[in-house]
């Protein structure tokens, strides 16, 4: 990985961190607790990316990160629980139990960030099912332009080598909801 976007994505995790402990009460509340615990879970992953980026962890890179991963994609299911799914939705969601059903955990090790063994196959299913989930949320949970700015955090990491996939998701990810965070939220 380029050493400039590394030191991006080092900066970018940190003003993170400073909204998320800034702005931690607005966090956790009952109307949308699945995604606020998304949001965790992201910034739980990325913080297990930056010390996989820096040491060499055996319980980190073959355990944490492999769990985090596996977790964000199935709290999914639960931000739907509110919300009346259209059927073209619910074959996403069909898709994420799929994908859940097929992951491995020893396909996701990581080393210093990048994937060891990718199984290519699931990453690229991955994209395409969440681009569907996201394309194809309810109109309460979304706008055009947020499922837009979605997509494209989505598709970006692939302008990256794939073993580098979740290292590139993961900060720009953190970042946008750092920015939910800072901006949104707090005129809620």
């Amino acid at each position: 990985m380029n050493d400039s976007v590394k030191l991006l994505y080092i900066i970018l995790f940190l003003l993170s961190c400073f909204v998320y402990t800034q702005k931690y009460h607005l966090l956790i509340d009952k109307k949308y607790i699945y995604l606020d615990i998304k949001y965790i879970l992201v910034l739980f992953v990325s913080i297990s990316i930056m010390v996989s980026l820096f040491t060499i962890n055996p319980i980190n890179d073959i355990y944490v990160f492999p769990l985090l991963l596996f977790m964000n994609v199935a709290i999914l299911l639960l931000i739907d629980i509110n919300y009346k799914p259209s059927y073209l939705h619910c074959l996403s969601m069909l898709g994420i139990v799929y994908l859940l059903t097929i992951y491995n955990y020893k396909e996701f090790e990581v080393n210093r960030g990048i994937l060891v063994n990718p199984n290519k196959q699931w990453i690229y299913l991955h994209i395409a099912i969440l681009t569907l989930w996201y394309v194809t949320m309810n109109k309460k949970q979304t706008s055009p332009r947020s499922t837009t700015a979605c997509v494209i955090l989505i598709l970006y990491p692939l302008l990256f080598p794939i073993n580098e996939y979740f290292i590139h998701r993961v900060f720009p990810l953190i970042g946008v909801f750092a920015i939910n965070m800072y901006y949104f939220k707090t005129l809620e």
